[in-house]
């Protein structure tokens, strides 16, 4: 058979012989792909197992069980964004598989987005039969976090005494009711967690003390949990809060506690929220943005993490993004002169002059009604000093008797 010329011209051109005809390249194939995804996840390849998941994803596949192996793998790089997001696409094909959830929840968890977490293991929890003890634990950890003592308490307490876990709910059920006020309650809980001489007891009867802010009784446990187990969470918080308050104040000290309890505990709210503070007090804004940050998104509705983030934000000249976040404070909290000094600067720097005016009238308002609320506390101050047991109040100085004629 004769070559056809632009054949032979092609082939000349490539330096091979004409009639060697090379082979077609071989069509992908989306089932191996997956299937050599599985190989090297199996095998601990997980950067190579993200690579084919995702030529899998590319070819075509997309089965609940290829989305949830490709956000575990993100998840163990630590990409939890992108966990979350395979694992929400497994859900929509697959809404009733226990472990895919709890999975997204953990990912939650881990990402600091504590509301979305909890809402995910409380349907894990609901759908458990018999109840996973586990995820109840963790879902009382959430809400616990979230600063929701109340819901930890109805949570755990059917656990107390009796289940596989038992010191962890036993600390955490005692740390609810502690946060409730509620110490009588607490008592069975704490007994159980002070059967031994733990650095867990010893951080239970500190945050009891820290309850009352008694930094000379919480600060020998403190210590006593620091030289048995320095990563144990919640210990470097208090030791924190401890060095913060104490006479006179030790800052430096405090920033260190608080960083090292972010070390063993990111999604710690408020290590995040004080040591933000702190930073933002001391003009470090763009140091202290991230902790700040977290703070919010670990309790998006807490009214001080807002208003730091905002106050950052301004100094940070990001003003539109400070604008929603003082406004927002200042609907829930109207007699907060420093959110209202805020938004004076904010409403300038939009060109909003009248808004601005309003402002710094209402912090001229809240000004004078805090001194006069300050003058009026020491008046009355004085006068429970001076008043007689019999409740009346005594003169300062007592007229002279009159002469006798």
């Amino acid at each position: 058979m004769a070559l056809r010329p632009g054949f032979l011209f092609a082939a000349l051109l490539l330096g091979g012989p004409a009639a060697r005809a090379q082979p077609a390249a071989a069509t992908p194939d989306p089932a191996a792909a997956f299937s050599r995804a599985v190989a090297l996840h199996q095998a601990g390849d997980v950067e190579g197992a993200v690579v084919a998941y995702e030529e899998a994803l590319r070819l075509g596949v997309d089965s609940p069980a290829l989305h949830s192996n490709l956000g575990a793998a993100y998840a163990r790089l630590g990409r939890l964004d992108d966990a979350i997001g395979q694992y929400r696409r497994a859900l929509l094909a697959d809404a009733a598989n226990v472990a895919i959830r709890r999975n997204l929840a953990l990912a939650y968890y881990k990402s600091g987005r504590l509301t979305e977490a909890a809402a995910e293991l409380q349907a894990v929890v609901v759908a458990g039969q018999p109840p996973n003890e586990s995820a109840t634990l963790l879902l009382a950890d959430c809400l616990f976090r979230l600063g929701q003592p109340a819901r930890v308490v109805e949570l755990l307490q059917p656990l107390a005494g009796h289940a596989a876990e038992e010191r962890a709910v036993s600390y955490l059920l005692g740390m609810a009711l502690v946060a409730q006020g509620q110490m009588e309650q607490a008592q069975a809980a704490i007994d159980r967690v002070l059967r031994d001489d733990s650095p867990e007891a010893h951080v239970f009867l500190a945050a009891m003390y820290m309850r009352d802010e008694d930094c000379k009784k919480a600060g020998p446990e403190i210590q006593k949990a620091l030289a048995a187990n320095s990563k144990l969470p919640l210990v470097n918080f208090l030791h924190g809060k401890c060095l913060a308050g104490g006479e006179p104040s030790d800052w430096a000290g405090a920033m260190d506690a608080y960083r090292a309890e972010l070390a063993v505990d990111p999604n710690h709210f408020e290590a995040n929220l004080l040591l933000g503070d702190t930073l933002r007090e001391g003009g470090r804004h763009e140091e202290a943005l991230p902790f700040l940050e977290r703070a919010l998104r670990l309790r998006p509705d807490d009214l001080a993490a807002r208003f730091s983030v905002g106050a950052v934000y301004v100094a940070l000249n990001r003003t539109p993004e400070a604008l929603s976040l003082l406004e927002q404070v200042a609907v829930a909290a109207p007699d907060h002169l420093q959110t209202h000094l805020q938004l004076a600067i904010v409403y300038h720097r939009l060109g909003r002059t009248a808004d601005s005016a309003r402002e710094r009238q209402l912090v001229g308002k809240l000004q004078s009604e805090g001194e006069n609320r300050f003058f009026r506390g020491v008046s009355e101050s004085l006068a429970r000093l001076l008043a007689r047991p019999d409740g009346s109040v005594r003169p300062a100085a007592e007229p002279p008797a009159p002469a006798k004629p």
